[in-house]
């Protein structure tokens, strides 16, 4: 036996023991996050981080300063439904690390906690695919110490971190292929936290991963695999995400997000965002897998059952090439609601990190097993090439915990905010600074939001009480209490009269006298004369549905645990039921709910209906026609005494109208850079293909003219282009007397005032 053979063999023993394993790994997931942990106390100034970290934080004081469930979150927006939020990350286990260690600390044992999960978890799913133990345990800082940890938190995008259970939940639905109960569940519990850490990208693409995985076992072996099993685990997943998927739902039927974008990627950037071709030390990327895994990654490639390896990676690139590639499988998957609210293809390339791991696992196995092998004829040759890959992964390691130091450097870092105590009241906010008003009690309706938040043209930033009477005269109003939930008020009235509270209207509110009503957007109460304590709740069906839903089917998911496997039909009857009762609840709920219908406001940022029979008396007719079925029938273009442009497009649209369309307008001064104000629906709350047909649409833009562009006229000009397609413009097909110039149209200039 060679000394490479014993070295070899001794490695694979300790790398097989739990101990040795899990204490290399916390201490990879320490050098890697320790650039975030030595800087645990302050707060990332990126703007998105703030408005991401403002989330966290406002369901942080709901708890911990007013003992209540973080439902309304009145800090934001003019108030928003809290687990509604797409991105909000509370609904999850890591919030108990921000109730105790607060919400900046807690962020940056975050990363060290997601880095050690994911060391872990592509550990055991290497495993599972016929990796050796050294293999596994070398190649799972491939996937562990990606691009992705390193750079999320410098943007503060600490969901994504949930890509940390994607090998997991992969690990365990090839547990449930084979019967196994305890797979079904982890795979279920971890899509479910990923629902609930905010996971608009990594929710949908792990789910894709758990799909593709269970199909291509099941056409391995089609007779051996438990498709029951898996059914179950997609059926309870469902289940224990429902306190998030209910409520994000109904959210994003008020307001679809809808996120334009026609990116992709050329295969050579594709390859470059993996491996990269500029020096390796010096590289911080998104998708960092490292120049030296990729080297080893290629060894392991002569394997017998590469097949399916090789369809999941080339399924997963193809999507990353986004609409790079003729055809588009990335096109074609935006066409669904669902996925047309995800843009950049490339984080398709997060699958491939790992299938990258895997190869490269699979190459230190192999090539161990032939320099041991006796009929194998060149054991020197398997010895050099087994030599060539421990070293590539060991200096893969610098590279890759070199990138978690070079993206922490890159944050601009601040003190985090200071807490005020005082009476709540909106201010209009600022969403570059949107981290100081929820500590100093104050709530911003400035709201940059990837949705459309419904935002009451009514709400004020000035208002000496947050609550008052639409009658002035009709009596007064006395603030007895305030939290986000629950909101209580003294009220004498001498006539009947409707009280206004300065938060945006919500169905889920509910009221003990009177009857709750949406004054434009605002939250109103209809009250009879004499005098009352209100007391208004906010308790919608979503929240308490939900939440019912998910902690039965929590208990399911320990009933099942415990079974571990189906050993009879009647079995399979028991666990259906566990898993499909929750979810049957919930239906009841829903169906037995006395909460007022949705209803979508469809107003302009001026408060007026987006539907009307035509143009309004001021706009200039236009009678334009684009392809893909829309007619721009006005156009209305005012400077206003505030230094902002008010400019009103009035679409109507036909029955042939092409799916998918959005809008451009390129504001352009004589002697500067151009303004752009592309958008995705009609005044931000109406999609063209949900538009009726013949209606005169009010598209209404405000826009502020930064102060070294007040001296210059503006010329505009407007377009469709497929903005969830192709990105192509559509042509301008009549235009009576009007200037066009590369499918735009010129609809007037205007001088900023």
């Amino acid at each position: 036996m060679t000394r490479l053979v014993r070295f070899e063999r001794r490695l694979s023993r300790l790398a097989a023991q739990a101990p040795v394993r899990f204490s290399f790994f916390a201490l990879l997931a320490l050098v890697a996050g320790w650039p975030y942990l030595r800087t645990a106390g302050v707060i990332n100034e990126f703007r998105d981080a703030l408005v991401l970290w403002s989330y966290e934080d406002s369901a942080r004081r709901t708890v911990t300063d007013f003992g209540q469930l973080p439902l309304w979150n009145p800090w934001y927006c003019g108030g928003l439904y809290g687990l509604g939020s797409p991105q909000a990350r509370f609904a999850s286990p890591p919030f108990l690390l921000t109730l105790l260690l607060g919400t900046t600390r807690a962020e940056a044992l975050l990363v060290f906690a997601a880095v050690l999960a994911a060391l872990e978890g592509a550990w055991r799913y290497l495993k599972a695919r016929a990796v050796g133990s050294l293999g596994a345990f070398l190649a799972a800082p491939a996937f562990g110490l990606g691009g992705i940890f390193a750079l999320a938190p410098t943007l503060g995008w600490h969901n994504f971190l949930g890509f940390a259970l994607l090998p997991w939940a992969l690990w365990c639905v090839r547990r449930a292929a084979r019967g196994e109960l305890v797979g079904a569940v982890i795979a279920a519990g971890s899509l479910a936290w990923m629902v609930g850490f905010g996971g608009t990208y990594v929710a949908p693409i792990s789910a894709m991963a758990c799909l593709l995985e269970g199909l291509l076992i099941g056409a391995a072996r089609p007779r051996r695999t438990a498709w029951g099993v898996l059914a179950l685990s997609a059926v309870l997943g469902v289940g224990l995400s429902a306190a998030r998927l209910w409520p994000i739902y109904e959210e994003l039927q008020r307001a679809p997000r809808v996120v334009a974008g026609t990116s992709g990627i050329e295969p050579g950037a594709l390859v470059s965002a993996l491996f990269g071709y500029t020096p390796v030390f010096t590289l911080a990327s998104w998708y960092l897998v490292g120049l030296f895994a990729g080297c080893v990654a290629l060894l392991g490639l002569w394997r017998r059952r590469i097949l399916p390896a090789a369809i999941a990676t080339g399924g997963w690139c193809w999507l990353a090439l986004g609409y790079w590639a003729k055809p588009s499988l990335y096109g074609l998957l935006r066409a669904s609601r669902t996925f047309a609210m995800l843009r950049a293809p490339e984080r398709f390339l997060i699958p491939v990190i790992l299938l990258v791991a895997l190869a490269a696992g699979w190459a230190v196995t192999q090539w161990a097993a032939r320099q041991r092998a006796r009929r194998f004829k060149f054991p020197r040759l398997a010895g050099a090439v087994l030599v060539v890959a421990l070293v590539g992964l060991t200096l893969n390691l610098a590279v890759l915990v070199n990138n978690f130091r070079i993206a922490a450097a890159s944050r601009q870092l601040g003190y985090a905010p200071e807490e005020v105590r005082r009476p709540f009241h909106q201010s209009r906010g600022n969403r570059w600074a949107a981290s100081i008003f929820g500590p100093m009690s104050r709530g911003s309706l400035s709201c940059w939001e990837a949705y459309a938040v419904p935002q009451s043209p009514r709400l004020q930033g000035d208002l000496q009480e947050e609550a008052y009477l639409a009658d002035p005269g009709a009596g007064s109003v006395e603030e007895l209490a305030w939290t986000p939930n629950r909101l209580s008020y003294r009220i004498t009235l001498t006539r009947p009269s409707r009280l206004l509270v300065n938060q945006n209207h919500h169905r889920g509110w509910k009221t003990d006298v009177g009857a709750v009503v949406n004054d434009r957007g605002l939250l109103g109460v209809e009250l009879p004369a004499g005098q009352h304590e209100v007391t208004l709740r906010f308790l919608p069906r979503s929240a308490v549905g939900g939440l019912t839903v998910s902690l039965l089917a929590l208990v399911s998911a320990v009933l099942l645990w415990r079974s571990r496997r189906l050993r009879s039909r009647a079995d399979g009857l028991r666990a259906a039921g566990l898993v499909l009762v929750p979810l049957l609840l919930g239906a009841v709920l829903a169906a037995s709910s006395d909460e007022p219908p949705l209803v979508r406001e469809l107003l302009t940022p001026e408060g007026e209906p987006v539907i009307a029979d035509a143009p309004p008396p001021q706009a200039t007719r236009f009678d334009a026609r684009f392809g893909g079925g829309v007619w721009l029938q006005a156009v209305a273009l005012e400077a206003r005494d505030d230094h902002t442009i008010r400019l009103e497009l009035d679409w109507s649209t036909t029955q042939a109208l092409q799916p998918g369309l959005g809008f451009f307008v390129h504001l352009e001064p004589e002697r500067s850079k151009r303004i752009m104000a592309d958008h995705a629906t009609v005044s931000g709350v109406l999609l063209l293909e949900d538009a009726p047909v013949g209606k005169t649409l009010r598209d209404v833009l405000i826009v502020e003219a930064p102060p070294s562009r007040r001296d210059e006229y503006w010329n505009v000009w407007v377009g469709v282009w497929a903005l969830r397609g192709d990105g192509a413009r559509m042509p301008v097909l009549e235009h009576p007397g009007h200037q066009v110039e590369s499918a735009r149209l010129h609809v007037g200039a205007v001088h900023p005032k």
